[in-house]
């Protein structure tokens, strides 16, 4: 791991950090990397919200002092608008009897993050629907002002985990529908919705099925297991989840994702964890991608080739037609690839 992103992760993780080998100011390429990384996994805010608890904002230049106050105020506003968003739809569920837990960032401002808003950083609103009421909601979604978001194409992989995304152009959110946590594995989702918990004037998961979520969501759905990768957002999550209450994570269901998790945390030195002789190889892989430009290069490079493979022939031919007749999908597919912006 390169030391601007151990420097990060001490600061999100309140590790001791020794002021004499701390970044000087005009260490403008430090600090450009530090801006970078912090934005590519999501935790400027976190990271505003740590430094000024430590007071070691003044050891920055006022420059990015200023930036990082301005991305967490920013952040703030826009998460009270969130939880006034959220308890409106809450209300609309509630009181038309819709089985409901909300899912992920909106879950976390509620809870976890509840006392400090500008902390974490909230794309959609998730939300976990009974099945045999998920059209029902999104019915009642749709007399509240919500439309699906029309996109220039159609996706050529069908999601089955939720329903596509709805917008309300008075809104700020847009909203995901849920039927399941996951389209990877089999997971009782009413069973997810029977346990939640109500708080703040909401339903979320209860701890237990917070954090299995959490760590699910990156490990499976976006993949992080396969890629032997880690974000530091989702870091933060796991850690503070874990800390509402002891031995939390001994009591999600057992999974090797959750034990890939460990393994990351171990190597982040956040928690102490015996890797599993199962794991080795993967503690090795996490190691090794995260030390050395060449391996990382190498990973990415066969994670690609995964992608490309696991997707069925049809797919592709309906993607390669795509980028040649239309421009639409080339622009989607250069935005994806990052080489447009």
């Amino acid at each position: 791991m390169n030391s601007t992103t151990r420097f990060i992760s001490d600061i999100l993780f309140d590790k001791e950090i020794d002021l004499v080998l701390f970044p000087a100011r005009n260490n403008d390429k430090f600090w450009d990397k530090f801006v970078k990384i912090g934005s590519s996994h999501y935790v400027i805010p976190a990271l505003y919200y740590k430094l000024k608890q430590r007071d070691y904002l003044k050891l920055l230049n006022d420059e990015l002092a200023s930036y990082m106050v301005e991305i967490h105020n920013q952040n703030f506003k826009r998460n009270l608008e969130l939880v006034k968003e959220v308890n409106e739809i809450s209300d609309l569920f509630k009181s038309n009897n819709i089985d409901h837990v909300f899912l992920k960032g909106a879950a976390l401002v509620s809870s976890v993050y509840n006392k400090s808003l500008g902390i974490r950083m909230v794309g959609d609103i998730d939300i976990l629907i009974s099945d045999d009421q998920i059209l029902k909601a999104k019915s009642l979604m749709e007399d509240y002002g919500y439309k699906f978001l029309d996109t220039p194409f159609q996706s050529f992989i069908k999601n089955e985990k939720h329903l596509n995304r709805m917008i309300n152009n008075k809104k700020i959110f847009a909203v995901e529908l849920h039927l399941r946590i996951s389209d990877k594995i089999k997971f009782e989702c009413n069973k997810f919705i029977n346990s939640k918990i109500f708080l703040n004037n909401i339903f979320i998961p209860s701890a237990t099925d917070l954090l299995y979520h959490t760590i699910i969501n990156f490990q499976l759905n976006d993949l992080g297991s396969i890629k032997a990768g880690f974000h530091l957002r989702t870091m933060f999550d796991v850690i503070n989840i874990s800390n509402t209450h002891p031995d939390l994570i001994k009591q999600v269901p057992n999974s090797v994702h959750v034990k890939k998790i460990q393994v990351v945390l171990k190597n982040l030195n956040l928690i102490h964890y015996k890797t599993p002789l199962n794991l080795l190889f993967y503690e090795t892989r996490f190691r090794l991608i995260n030390k050395f430009y060449f391996f990382s290069f190498i990973n990415d490079f066969l994670f690609n080739i995964f992608k490309i493979i696991t997707v069925s022939p049809s797919i592709r031919i309906k993607q390669i037609i795509a980028l040649i007749f239309r421009k639409d999908y080339r622009i989607y597919a250069l935005k994806k690839l990052r080489i447009l912006k």
